[in-house]
């Protein structure tokens, strides 16, 4: 026999929350972001980055714990990796520490148009030195200029190179050369602009304990001709070197900092590069990452939500 059953149905408040659209996020973050404050991040870390030595490095990172810090971020700490040359991570083996006072390449000759005689003067133009360039004794060089040529006896010269010298830093170093005087450039048009030589060692971008501590400068498209207008005349070049730069255990600083989340299932990673000449490359992208979390701290997004019973 079949009983009857009551079904009980208990009328309970919903409340339905509507997801905030694409359109209404957009406008809190538009109204939310602050662009000056996103340039004045980027003119602070261009300020010292532009340098590209470790203490200017570590005068950055500094100055990035304390932006992150008032953005709004938690747990913001300055940290280090070892930059000695010799510590290894997997088969990558960290950077030897480097610093730079000055540096300066001028030509030696009573006719040489003064616009000409000064070919590279760090303390003007950081990027007139290349990083992690080795030093010279002190008081400076003189030397002769000549084309770079593997078939041709250049040792103890300061070679002209048409590539990057740090693609081909091996062959220097085999040759004997004093030290490289970049001319390649990925702007040829820039008459009076400077690729910057970032990477110095002997088998790869870092310089290490065992890499070869050659000089090297880089020169304008304008200079560079100018030079080899006076090799293809026949007439000897020489110039005085000056670099007082030194190698040493440091530390590459980072900085790291979060934003706590409603959650602990998952995590969003953003990550970018200080340490770096360019307010492109990588000033901006910096600025960029700090102003979008401080944006994220800024805007209130839990408001967004509507009730849509």
């Amino acid at each position: 026999m079949t009983k009857p059953c009551a079904l009980l149905l208990l009328a309970l408040p919903i409340c339905l929350v509507a997801e905030p659209s694409v359109e209404n996020v957009l406008d809190q973050v538009r109204t939310g972001v602050k662009p000056e404050q996103a340039m004045d991040y980027m003119r602070r870390v261009y300020s010292t980055d532009r340098w590209f030595t470790f203490p200017k490095f570590q005068q950055t990172a500094e100055y990035l714990k304390q932006a992150m810090t008032d953005a709004g971020l938690q747990r913001v700490e300055l940290l280090g990796a070892p930059a000695d040359g010799v510590t290894q991570v997997g088969y990558w083996t960290e950077p030897m520490a480097w610093d730079a006072k000055q540096a300066r390449l001028e030509l030696i000759g009573e006719d040489v148009p003064a616009q000409f005689r000064v070919l590279a003067d760090y303390e003007k133009v950081p990027t007139s030195l290349g990083m992690w360039s080795g030093p010279t004794p002190a008081g400076g060089i003189t030397a002769e200029i000549v084309e770079w040529n593997e078939k041709s006896d250049v040792r103890g010269k300061l070679v002209l190179t048409r590539q990057n010298p740090a693609n081909i830093k091996w062959n220097l170093v085999k040759k004997g050369v004093l030290g490289a005087i970049n001319t390649f450039t990925e702007n040829p048009e820039l008459q009076d602009g400077r690729q910057w030589i970032n990477a110095w060692g002997d088998n790869g971008w870092a310089f290490t304990k065992g890499s070869a501590p050659l000089i090297c400068f880089s020169i304008t498209p304008r200079q560079a001709a100018f030079v080899r207008k006076l090799l293809a005349e026949g007439r000897t070049v020489r110039a005085h070197a000056l670099v007082d730069a030194r190698y040493y255990a440091g530390v590459y600083p980072y900085v790291t900092g979060v934003i706590p989340g409603s959650g602990s299932e998952e995590e969003v990673l953003t990550l970018g590069h200080s340490s770096e000449q360019g307010a492109q490359d990588n000033a901006t992208g910096v600025a960029s990452m700090i102003e979008s979390l401080a944006t994220l701290n800024r805007v209130r997004f839990d408001a967004l939500y509507v009730d849509a019973s």
